[in-house]
């Protein structure tokens, strides 16, 4: 069995002594299953969690110096991480990025590290629509704007008018939203090295008590139809175009699967559960079990909408999009 990738006892890695030496304080080898919602995942090469914005900075500069991978965590509620943990640059900004304010012509400034949910019931107080959706999303900003988070109909992009991003060739720069090449849970920062660090979302005057309302009903619904309370990661797979993927998992008869201490919601499909045993290992053996069920019998290859954070799993550097058994296989 391959060994976590805690430091040595009388070492640092080169970019926790990077991060020591800018005077950010750091955790190296701090277990990420304490930073994400499923949790579960292996220690991290080093953990950060910058003061400020200029702290952020300097971290971000000093892993790319030294070409170390980065790892963006906000509340952890979209990542499934290996059992290794994460040999690189763990980076929070749940410190450093947490402001949100109202500006002139009814935008609303977020930083990266806000909940959504903090982001939702600011826009509220302050009479402002367009956000209601994320009030039952729990992620951050940074992470909506990543992967073009949504519900109920709605999504991040159709709300969003700039973000704030950190390159590793031009710093922090200021992007519009047609920069961001939204798609269905996809952006470009998905596809590029940056990282989200603010931004902004234009949103429409209207009443409080109709945008509490619903709110109310958004939170009402997701209560009421996924397993909130339990340790899971949100939904596993994208929907396939014209389809649900719950229903395809429920079609096959999966609710109630189990894989070591991982298991089908009994309440949404589309929901894997840790019961607090489970390891990232039994998540992805039970993934695959369910991806194989579907393809099988409608031909449909269900795609993870949750992140794998690791090492390869596969052979030969595969990767998470074909980290997959085929069908009939699991």
């Amino acid at each position: 069995m391959s060994q976590p990738l805690t430091p040595d006892a009388g070492s640092l890695a080169p970019i926790a002594v990077a991060v020591s030496r800018l005077g950010v304080s750091s955790r190296p080898g701090e277990r990420l299953a304490r930073h994400t919602s499923f949790k579960i995942g292996g220690p991290a090469e080093c953990f950060v969690e910058p003061q400020d914005d200029q702290e952020t900075l300097a971290v971000l500069e000093a892993a790319r110096d030294l070409g170390a991978p980065v790892l963006v965590m906000g509340l952890g509620s979209n990542l499934l991480v290996s059992d290794r943990g994460f040999a690189g640059l763990v980076l929070s900004l749940a410190r450093a990025h947490r402001q949100v304010a109202v500006e002139p012509g009814g935008l609303l400034a977020a930083g990266a590290g806000v909940s959504l949910a903090k982001a939702a019931h600011t826009a509220m107080r302050h009479g402002l629509s367009g956000l209601e959706f994320a009030v039952s999303i729990p992620g951050t900003v940074g992470g909506a704007v990543a992967m073009n988070a949504g519900a109920h109909g709605r999504s991040t992009a159709d709300v969003v008018s700039r973000v704030r991003v950190w390159d590793p060739c031009r710093g922090a720069v200021v992007l519009q939203a047609d920069e961001m090449q939204y798609a269905y849970r996809e952006s470009r920062l998905q596809q590029e090295p940056w990282v989200a660090l603010d931004a902004w979302f234009h949103l429409e005057s209207a009443s409080t008590a109709a945008i509490q309302d619903a709110m109310r009903r958004h939170m009402d619904h997701r209560r009421a139809t996924q397993p909130v309370g339990e340790k899971n990661a949100g939904s596993m797979f994208k929907n396939p175009p014209g389809d649900f993927a719950a229903r395809l998992i429920e079609a096959v008869g999966a609710k109630g699967w189990q894989v070591g201490g991982a298991g089908v919601s009994t309440l949404h499909a589309n929901f894997i559960a840790n019961d607090g045993t489970a390891s990232a290992d039994d998540v992805l053996t039970l993934m695959r079990r369910v991806r194989a069920a579907v393809q099988e019998r409608f031909g449909v290859a269900l795609t993870p909408e949750v992140r794998w954070v690791g090492p390869p799993e596969g052979e030969d550097g595969t990767t998470w999009d074909n980290l997959w058994l085929p069908a009939g296989g699991a």
